[in-house]
């Protein structure tokens, strides 16, 4: 059983509570969510690679694009539960740890509330690497989530089948 000391344990608060502030930004516009990554941090998740922080933010922007161009009214409803939450601290590096954790993902198309969902749209299996910043705030440095099942959402299908073809 992995122990903490009492700096690890307020770093892995603040490490989880970033995690669902991220998944707050997620579920309510996407509009800032490039400020929870390193200048130099990546999203790489089924072909896709992004690097950067602002082109993390416009691959978000251009989802959000998407969302007004296929979903009815120009909206869609998500929300993404962060559970099993593991923080692990790198050993030789105080300042770096990786977040491991379950995204379970619910949306439909409009806006909410959304009714008639089967299941969840996706559930992946998240691994966020962070790193403390000289101003003492962590950063992502790695965002890699892999599918672990996906539901039957088209929307998610379509934005799967476009990020292919680049």
């Amino acid at each position: 059983m992995r122990k903490f000391t009492a700096e690890q344990l307020h770093a892995a608060f603040e490490l989880q509570q970033m995690l669902y502030d991220f998944a707050y930004e997620l579920d309510h516009g996407s509009e800032k969510v490039g400020r929870y990554y390193a200048e130099d941090g990546a999203f790489r998740t089924g072909g896709i690679n992004v690097e950067g922080r602002a082109a993390i933010q416009g691959f978000y922007d251009t989802r959000n694009e998407n969302v007004k161009k296929y979903q009815k009214d120009g909206q869609r409803t998500g929300r993404h539960i962060f559970t099993n939450v593991r923080v692990v601290f790198d050993e030789a590096d105080a300042g770096k740890a990786t977040i491991h954790f379950t995204n379970i993902n619910y949306a439909g198309e409009g806006p909410a509330p959304v009714q008639g969902l089967g299941s969840p749209s996706a559930i992946a299996d998240g691994l966020m690497e962070c790193r403390r910043q000289a101003d003492g705030h962590w950063l992502f440095t790695l965002f890699a989530p892999k599918q672990a099942l996906i539901g039957e959402d088209d929307f998610m299908k379509l934005m799967l089948a476009l990020n292919a073809k680049k």
